[in-house]
Formats: structure tokens, sequence, C-alpha cells
């Protein structure tokens, strides 16, 4: 007979290993919680270059992560991909399963139309009927592939700047043509009128705003300046602007696109940027706003910026970053589209706009990042951007 003798020691040394080992096994068989989506977005960012593949086998390779997208929509916006061998753009979402697809309630969101790939950290769960990743998936084995425009990261920054003038000045041509065309549609007056409401509209805006300016034509509101002494002219223009907008009443006229205002900051709600067009139309109606772009040109072009700026005790209608987006974007094209020898000159001295999203985003793909570039070049980084998400 073997007798075995405990110390007490021993005793407990060994029952505390055993709790040990118990706990252990207890947390080895405890769910993982899903990573947040922050870190969700820099995995996936990290992705670019490498593949992963869907829950249902498809291949993806990544070739741009997208930008992240600033205020509501999908999480990235632009990315790239090539899925089982065909390249497609488009937004990508995040999530930590795939449920919280309608959770958040993005299958009753048009902005979420165009989401071409749902990236998760589990798939546990059902989603939405897109092509679905797991991020904890591995892809299949192959070469990394350079990012978007990394060639252009690669050149010094004098053959940058050459590449970013050149395609600045094709922008610039691509927009004169765009303006000729409204011109020989509408007349040269009734174009401006359209190209300003465009502009003021931003991204989100720019369909309802192309419809007001066509249900209140420059034809109309000339008319009504008319009728009104020049100190009444303002108020009367945003009463007709306002009235047509249906932003007042809250729900678009029949037929016209929806105002997007979810999101929006108030001093970019388009109410506030329809005042500022009322102001500004008002303003010049005595010689008309073509007539006074013409002028500020023959002028120099120094007053050129000034004329599109509105500003209120409140805050400005029209900042001055938004009136050079104008002058840029709407006025210059179409004044060169006229006929206007100085037009093109004006745009390559024009000092820069205003950075956002996409030219930073472009700026670090092709590491402008630092370098002061003008509009002419700023215009040039967003079309190499473009083409470069279209595949061009």
């Amino acid at each position: 007979m073997i007798v075995l003798q405990w110390q007490t020691g021993d005793c407990r040394a060994m029952l505390a290993e055993e709790r040990r080992r118990y706990g252990a096994r207890r947390r080895t068989n405890r769910s993982v919680a899903p990573l947040p989506e922050h870190l969700l977005a820099r995995l996936w960012r990290a992705k670019e270059g490498r593949s992963l593949r869907t829950v249902d086998g498809r291949r993806v390779k990544v070739l741009y992560a997208g930008r992240p997208a600033p205020g509501h929509g999908p999480d990235f916006q632009d990315a790239v991909v090539r899925m089982d061998g065909e390249r497609t753009s488009g937004n990508v979402e995040l999530h930590r399963k795939p449920s919280d697809w309608h959770a958040h309630g993005h299958d009753a969101d048009p902005a979420y139309d165009d989401v071409v790939l749902h990236i998760v950290a589990q798939a546990d769960e059902r989603g939405p009927d897109l092509p679905l990743a797991e991020l904890s998936r591995p892809g299949a084995r192959e070469a990394l592939e350079p990012p978007l425009m990394a060639g252009l990261a690669r050149v010094s920054s004098g053959e940058l700047r050459q590449t970013l003038m050149r395609s600045g000045i094709a922008r610039f041509r691509e927009r004169i043509q765009a303006a000729s065309r409204s011109v020989a549609a509408s007349g040269a007056k009734q174009a401006l009128h359209e190209a300003l409401f465009v502009a003021l509209g931003y991204a989100e805006n720019r369909a309802p705003f192309h419809w007001l300016a066509r249900a209140v034509p420059a034809a109309v509101l000339r008319q009504t300046a008319g009728n009104h002494p020049p100190e009444k002219r303002r108020a009367a223009f945003e009463r007709i602007l306002l009235d047509a907008s249906g932003l007042e009443g809250g729900t678009s006229p029949e037929g016209a696109p929806p105002w997007k205002t979810a999101g929006v900051r108030p001093a970019n709600h388009p109410r506030q940027r329809v005042r500022g067009a009322a102001a500004l139309l008002a303003r010049v109606s005595e010689e008309g706003l073509l007539a006074a772009c013409e002028r500020a040109v023959a002028e120099g072009g120094a007053s050129l910026e000034a004329l599109f700026v509105v500003d209120a005790p409140a805050g400005a209608l029209i900042g001055t970053g938004r009136a050079r987006e104008i002058v840029v974007n709407a006025a210059l094209p179409l004044l060169a589209a006229t006929g206007n020898a100085d037009a093109e000159g004006l745009f390559l001295r024009h000092p820069a706009l205003p950075e956002n999203s996409l030219t930073r985003e472009a700026r670090r793909l092709t590491g402008a990042r630092g370098m002061r570039l003008s509009a002419c070049e700023q215009m040039g980084l967003l079309r190499l951007y473009r083409g470069s998400i279209a595949g061009d």
C-alpha cells in the first residue's frame, strides 16, 4: 500500500492551480466581443494592396480602401476593389456584425445604395444582400499591389507640379465645354444663374439647387426687380426662391429632387444658401450677374471673388471659401465659354481653394502633403484622383 502525505502548503498550491486552470478554461470558452468600428476602419485601410475573401468564397483584391467619409453615409467612399478579377468602385460600410446594417436603418437609407462591399468583424448573422467579408478571414496569398496613384507619389515635386498643372488646365477646358453647352441651350445669363445655384448646393444639394434655378430663372428675377425699388428687392427675391424651393414648408415641390438637410451644419443649410443667393442677385440686379462678372474681370479680376461674398450679422451667407469655389468652378469657365480672353489667365493665377476630404485624400495618395497648390493644381489633383477611381 502506498501512502500519500499532503502538506498543507502543497494542497493549497494544487487547489490554486486547479482554480487557475478552471478559470482559464472558462475564459477560453467565452465568446469574444467583436472589434469596435474605429479599429475595423484601421484594419480595413491596412488591407490596401492585399486580398481577402467574402464569406461565399469570392476573392477580393483591395486596390484602394477608399477615403473616410465625412458626415452621414457609408464609412468609406470611392473604394476600388477587384472581385474575382472584375474591377469595381463604390462605397464600403463597416460593422461589428452583419445585422447592424438593419439595426442602423441602412436598408431604408438611399445614401447606402452605392455600397459595393460590407466589411464585418464577425460574420455570424444575416445582413444585407451584399458581398460580405470578414476581416479575420485570410485572403489569397498574392504579391502586394501598389495602391492607387502610387506612381505620382514616386516622382519629384517638380514633375508632380507639372502633371497637376496639365491636369488642371484639362479640367478647366472640360468645364468650358460644359458651360458652352449650357450657354447654347439657355443663354449666357441663365447658364451663369444655374451654375451659381449648383455651386451653392455643395455635393449634397446640387440637384435641388439646379432644379430651383430653372424653376425661378434669371428672367423672372429680372422682372421682379423691375417691380420693386432696390431696397426691397432682396426680400422679394428671398420670398420667391424660398416659396419655390419648399424649404419653408418642409416638403419639396412636385417633381423636385428632395433637399438633404440631415447632418448639414446650420451655416450650410440650403435655406441659408438660398438667402445668400437672393441677397447676391438683388445686389447686382441693376446690371445683372453676368455683366457684374465681366466688369470685375475687365478691372483685373481682384474684385471678382468679393462679388460673390454675402455677409450677414449672424455669419456669412456666402463666405470667402465658397465664393472662391464659385469663381473657379462656375464664373470663370462660363466667361471663357462666352469668349472672354482673360478668364483662363485668371484661373491660372487664382490662389488655392479651401481644402476638403477629397483634396486631403488625394494629397495623401500622391505625396503632395505640405505642398502649396494653386487652384489649377488642386483641380488637376482632383481630376487625377477621380480618374484613378474610375479606372481611366
